[in-house]
């Protein structure tokens, strides 16, 4: 009776140190995310919240798209959404002047010359060029050609027992996983399973857990957990 307890303790210890090589992280194609509803949905219909939020309403930019704090977004399948502190490279053809790095200001909004100031947030770069390029040729440029891409977006997040932690650059279609490698992989007392996602959306801050193939945004917040033993 007395081996008992030790063989209870050495299945916890086992049931314990997960590793990728006995539980490896898998997710259907389309990746994972949580959704609008907060719930974590797999494969192709897994989206961002941006997908179904808008970007504007009564009161002006809602989030994730506006002047909170709150991260931009990127789209699975239908490209980056800008939002609010994001740099975007506008490129002009023929233009020196008209060409440059902007930074979308805290409500949403571009401004550079000729066009003055348009609202951007939740626009996808291909929608900001038609709109640039629209601006443009009414009154000013017979036929311009117009390029937008992002310079710089805002970091995320990621704590806890990794060997480095802090805020990294974004890059969009990063998960989980990626964000992990960036910090230079778990630390000696890491749980490899599922990690504790904090994002802000227009319905508030909400801490999800989630699988390291879940799709991450600017501005989310990583917690990778201790394991007991």
């Amino acid at each position: 009776m007395r081996y008992i307890p030790l063989i209870a303790a050495a299945l916890a210890l086992s049931a314990c140190a997960r590793t990728w090589e006995d539980t490896p992280p898998t997710t259907p194609p389309g990746g994972a995310g949580v959704m609008e509803t907060g719930s974590l949905r797999e494969g192709p219909s897994a989206v961002s919240p941006a997908s179904h939020a808008q970007a504007r309403n009564a009161s002006g930019v809602v989030p994730p798209f506006g002047a909170s704090g709150e991260a931009a977004s990127y789209e699975y399948l239908n490209g980056y959404r800008t939002g609010a502190g994001d740099k975007l490279n506008i490129r002009v053809m023929g233009q020196p002047e008209l060409t440059g790095v902007y930074i979308v200001d805290p409500a949403g909004n571009l401004s550079m010359p000729l066009i003055n100031t348009v609202p951007v947030a939740g626009l996808t770069p291909s929608q900001i060029e038609k709109l640039i390029t629209r601006k443009l040729r009414n009154g000013y440029l017979r036929n311009p050609s117009v390029s937008v891409q992002p310079a710089a977006l805002r970091p995320f997040f990621i704590l806890g027992e990794v060997k480095r932690a802090g805020n990294f650059p974004y890059q969009p279609g990063m998960t989980v996983q990626n964000a992990i490698a960036i910090a230079r992989g778990y630390s000696d007392r890491a749980d490899t399973g599922d990690v504790l996602l904090t994002r802000r959306t227009a319905k508030g801050t909400s801490t999800y857990k989630v699988p390291v193939t879940t799709q991450i945004y600017p501005g989310d917040i990583i917690f990778v957990r201790e394991r007991w033993f």
